[in-house]
């Protein structure tokens, strides 16, 4: 089965917004064994959106067509499907239906506007939106169907996840002489790229069967692994054994596969061992707490944290003392080392992070320059480590990976003491 994406919508060739439906499709589609052949992006131009489609139409099985179904005076991605088709482009009753009821429930009346959601071209299959009100439609153009959805991410990945893939998942069973796949993302830390390449494809030849892809997702790098079989069980077995290898090879750098992710891996951890945990970051400003709390039930183990940016803060709330600020400055060892005593000694926790460096662009010293970061893990019963980072990068990238290493040191501590946090 060949699929394409296109994307419609000046905010995306213009860079006012980033393009978060096509890797969620992408990712979506791997794991029923199809790789998206092409994604094109286009702005809103009429004719440009009308050949866009032609030309996938010709190519592809299926298209997956993102953004322009709005009530706006620029959302005519219909109007263009139409177009291409040869069709008539007319007021649809049922999705004129579902509009009356989606707006009389949040007591608001028809306007033209939403009115121009409710046409479709002649011969397409609307499908109501659960998430908004513009709906999906599918449209057959040639031996192609296109399946139309809201550029909202939230509605698109409610109609794809909801309709769009139960239908290409049946297609695909019913192919004939198909090919059975079984798939794994397995996510690691702490690995660069290369090294996870260099440690893992030795492995390739005693598995021709599968298939080895790699992924960066900052701080994160994943390797993707697709077993290809005549049978499922087959596929299934050739990926067990190839996961093994590569778990062993890879040791504690993997923490999870396919949608594990690290946050809700690492409070599982602490909820096992039943220990707690609070947090005091510097330049940071916060973004270890924001990601373990974006998590529901981190409470039970994540008791709070402080954003101690200043050093007069540094002092007042974790503790730290002003003859270690004013010996040793606020980003040196000796200071991430009593943040984080600090915190655990505030909150009373099991443990106490800390992390304080110079995430730039200004600031730093010949001896600790932008990108230093200090990290520091306090425990009950254990001398407090302390690791000094340099990460290159702009400041969004030292923060990003100066908490990750943060956390990172706790989860590592877990894995090799977890009965004694």
């Amino acid at each position: 089965m060949r699929v394409e994406l296109l994307c419609t919508g000046d905010e995306l060739v213009t860079g006012l917004i980033t393009d978060t439906n096509s890797t969620y499709l992408e990712a979506r589609l791997f794991d029923l064994g199809v790789k998206v052949e092409r994604v094109v992006t286009v702005g809103d131009v009429r004719p440009h959106i009308t050949q866009a489609l032609r030309e996938a139409a010709s190519r592809a099985d299926v298209v997956v067509v993102s953004g322009g179904l709005g009530p706006t005076a620029d959302d005519f991605t219909l109007e263009c499907a139409a177009e291409a088709a040869g069709v008539s482009f007319g007021e649809d009753a049922r999705v004129l239906d579902w509009l009356r009821e989606r707006y009389a429930a949040r007591g608001m009346a028809l306007n033209p506007g939403a009115l121009r959601m409710a046409r479709i071209p002649h011969g397409a299959e609307p499908v109501r939106n659960p998430q908004g009100s513009a709906p999906l439609v599918i449209l057959t153009l040639g031996r192609c169907r296109l399946f139309f959805l809201p550029g909202v991410p939230r509605e698109f990945k409610a109609l794809l996840d909801g309709e769009v893939l139960p239908r290409l998942r049946t297609w695909l069973e019913a192919e004939p002489g198909r090919t059975y796949r079984a798939f794994r993302l397995l996510r690691t830390v702490g690995i660069y790229e290369s090294e996870l390449d260099q440690a893992v494809m030795p492995l390739a030849p005693s598995h021709p069967r599968v298939v080895f892809g790699f992924r960066t997702h900052a701080p994160e790098n994943h390797l993707k692994l697709m077993a290809e079989a005549p049978s499922q069980a087959e596929a299934d077995a050739a990926l067990a054994a190839v996961e093994a290898e590569c778990r062993r090879l890879l040791g504690a750098h993997v923490f999870g596969a396919d949608a594990n992710e690290y946050a809700p891996v690492l409070l599982g951890l602490l909820g096992r061992v039943g220990a707690t945990l609070a947090t005091a970051e510097s330049c940071t400003g916060g973004l270890i707490a924001q990601q373990l709390t974006a998590v529901s039930g981190a409470s039970s183990v994540f008791i709070g944290g402080a954003v101690v940016y200043s050093e007069k803060m540094k002092s007042a709330w974790v503790g730290v003392p002003a003859e270690v600020l004013e010996r040793h400055t606020a980003v040196s060892r000796e200071t991430a080392i009593a943040m984080a005593e600090g915190v655990r000694a505030a909150c009373g926790t099991t443990f106490g992070l800390s992390v304080t460096g110079y995430a730039g662009p200004g600031g730093g010293t010949p001896e600790d320059p932008v990108g230093t970061v200090y990290c520091a893990l306090a425990g009950a019963g254990m001398t407090t480590r302390c690791d000094r980072m340099t990460f290159s990068g702009d400041r969004d990238r030292v923060r990003l990976f100066a908490a990750s290493h943060t956390l990172e040191m706790l989860r590592q501590h877990l894995l090799a003491a977890p009965a004694t946090p």
